[in-house]
């Protein structure tokens, strides 16, 4: 599940308090807003800051901080967050009729950040697998 702070101190998850899902819409039309960006799974938190790029990750409640970006937070321009799931189905077919077998697995989710830098589209975020595990990927 995802979750956004704002500068304002407002938090919108991802799943509100009827537990329907609530549309990423709603965080990228406050984008001049937004502080951080969070992917929460059971004991662990991941987090990117909007500011600089920081990313932060708390696990078993032990905290960490890094950048994934070799750059000064005064050179990053435009700074937007990066977010998507990605997932697997499968699938059978009957005739012309393609049936769903079971609910989609989910791969891993990316969270990070996009942004000018020298005046290169710059990409870097963490994909989250659902043990928790992560690597840092550079696009």
């Amino acid at each position: 599940m995802w979750k956004a702070k704002f500068s304002n101190g407002d938090v919108l998850n991802g799943i509100d308090e009827n537990n329907k899902e609530v549309l990423f819409r709603k965080v990228l039309d406050r984008l001049d807003e937004l502080e951080n960006l969070s992917i929460v799974l059971e004991n662990k938190i991941f987090t990117v800051r909007m500011a600089d790029g920081r990313f932060s990750t708390m696990i078993d409640d032990k905290e960490n901080h890094f950048f994934a970006l070799d750059a000064a937070a005064m050179d990053l321009k435009c700074i937007r967050p990066i977010y998507f799931v990605n997932e697997t189905a499968d699938f059978t077919t009957t005739g012309q009729s393609l049936t769903a077998l079971g609910p989609p697995r989910v791969n891993f989710t990316a969270l990070g950040f996009q942004t000018n830098l020298n005046g290169r589209n710059v990409k870097r975020y963490l994909t989250i697998f659902p043990d928790g595990t992560f690597v840092i990927k550079d696009k």
